[in-house]
């Protein structure tokens, strides 16, 4: 795996009304981001969190097309003896047999503003100095050595980065006024005038700067690294200020140690107590850690495992944005291959009838009334049969074929040969396209939508099966009775009211 991106801040003295406040502002972004519904195949999202967890963790997998590498973006929060620590960072998993040039996916804008708004949250000071997202300007002498001052700082973790601007020539700044992609990353100043520029080297010293330089302070270092912008045409400069800013990044990436969070806490029933050990291997689940060795080894082998989770989510992530190419591919050229073959195979033996029963069917109405026949394993709920009366415009037999290979997923949950958990699988090794809830925004917003009259309660249909396109779109809602082992036909229609509806 290849880091290649990191940022993390730790603020002391914090409450816990700001650990709620960053939560609430990663699961916010997550939702406007990576809403449940419209994840695309290849990403899946991953959740620690708990009311007696000091960590909250949220963890991204996504598997892009054209890119030999998985990407896995981690944010951790959290919340001991009153110290808020706030770290995120982006992972990439090789997925290609063959040496080829790496290509980073391009950091989202949304990403710095993320952490921008967490600096906002638990304000955090690097040699007592305040991190700020944007780029403080220095025109007096004692501006030059405050800069200086700090570059020099022992203590100081984060690196400097300060365009002295060309005063001589009036051009114009070669940063904007913010650090952009660079948040919690640096410090970034802009010297405007000789009198600060002389008093920089009045503290600094020993150093060829010249108006129109930029140069880069790293931190533990006394020397700096210097770009002479007199020596590149202004068109070169975008390029460079992509140079310098990567330069910056990639060093973090390399450098900034994940924190050491502590394993998650484990719940025990009252059957996992005993009066008596019954062997010398038990283990007392009252004893405490006894040493910190002990507990360092606990979180290092808690890490380990936890990257080894990573590791099979992006080839799980990588294996489903193929199977969803492939299937588009196999649905836009109209391929037939073994996959397909074994697909109608299992259709015949599900159904018990011919392929042609799938073919004859005119109208969505019809589909759904031969599945009430066929599909032995499925209960139509009387909205579904109303809705699906409504439904025009899909193939009717995609819909009757959807419902026929759901049958025979749900068999396998009601003889228990699948978990909760496995149904996506499940469903994705015979070609159905499934989404085990919706957005929270539709859950908060539009509840009557999904919800249905089941055994004298209301209960949430999520779970959907999804389809096409346009007038070609379809959404199958089910909900899994998990007191009956039965499994319920909700919805048959059209995209119901999500986050882009009012």
């Amino acid at each position: 795996m290849i880091t290649t991106y990191a940022v993390s801040f730790t603020a002391r003295d914090c409450t816990d009304q700001q650990r709620i406040a960053m939560v609430d502002l990663v699961s916010d972004w997550l939702v406007d981001h990576y809403p449940a519904d419209e994840r695309p195949a290849g990403t899946t999202v991953r959740t620690r969190e708990a009311a007696d967890d000091p960590v909250f963790r949220l963890t991204i997998t996504e598997s892009v097309p054209s890119m030999a590498h998985v990407q896995t973006i981690t944010i951790t929060v959290l919340y001991l003896n009153g110290s808020l620590t706030f770290d995120l960072r982006s992972v990439s998993s090789p997925t290609a047999d063959k040496v080829v040039p790496h290509r980073s996916n391009q950091l989202p804008a949304s990403i710095a503003h993320l952490v921008r708004r967490a600096l906002a949250i638990a304000p955090v000071y690097d040699a007592e100095k305040l991190i700020t997202p944007s780029v403080a300007v220095a025109a007096t002498e004692l501006e030059g050595q405050t800069i200086a001052g700090l570059a020099l700082a022992p203590s100081r973790k984060l690196p400097l980065l300060i365009e002295f601007m060309d005063f001589e020539r009036g051009t114009t700044p070669f940063f904007k006024d913010t650090v952009g992609p660079l948040v919690g990353l640096v410090h970034q100043y802009r010297v405007t005038t000789a009198e600060a520029l002389e008093g920089f080297l009045q503290i600094f010293g020993g150093e060829l700067i010249m108006p129109g330089t930029v140069a880069i302070a790293w931190a533990g270092k006394g020397d700096l690294g210097k770009t002479y912008l007199r020596e590149m045409t202004p068109q070169n400069h975008d390029a460079e200020r992509a140079r310098l800013w990567q330069l910056i990044i990639n060093n973090a990436a390399r450098s900034i140690a994940a924190p050491r969070v502590p394993p998650p806490p484990v719940q025990f029933d009252e059957d996992d107590y005993f009066d008596e050990p019954t062997s010398s291997s038990m283990v007392n689940v009252g004893t405490q850690v006894s040493s910190d060795a002990d507990a360092d080894a606990l979180a290092a082998q808690v890490q380990s495992l936890e990257s080894t989770v990573d590791g099979l989510e992006a080839a799980m992530a990588d294996a489903d944005r193929i199977i969803t190419e492939l299937r588009a591919d196999l649905e836009k050229k109209g391929k037939i291959n073994d996959v397909l073959v074994q697909r109608n195979v299992q259709l015949e033996m599900t159904a018990g009838n011919d392929t042609a029963v799938v073919k004859t069917v005119a109208t969505v109405a019809e589909a759904v009334d031969r599945a009430q026949k066929l599909c032995e394993y499925l209960v139509f709920h009387e909205r579904a049969i109303e809705s699906s009366r409504n439904l025009q415009g899909p193939d009717p037999s995609t819909v009757l074929s959807d419902l026929l290979r759901f049958n025979d997923v749900a068999r396998q949950w009601m003889s228990r040969n699948i978990t909760d958990q496995s149904i996506k699988i499940a469903c994705s090794q015979l070609g159905l396209d499934y989404a085990p809830n919706v957005g929270d925004t539709a859950r908060q917003k539009f509840t009557t939508d999904y919800a249905i009259n089941w055994r004298g309660k209301t209960v949430l249909a999520e779970a959907h099966l999804r389809r096409g396109r346009k007038t070609h779109l379809t959404r199958i809602h089910v909900y899994f009775d998990k007191e009956t082992q039965q499994v319920v036909v909700a919805y048959i229609g059209r995209h119901l009211r999500g986050k882009r509806d009012n």
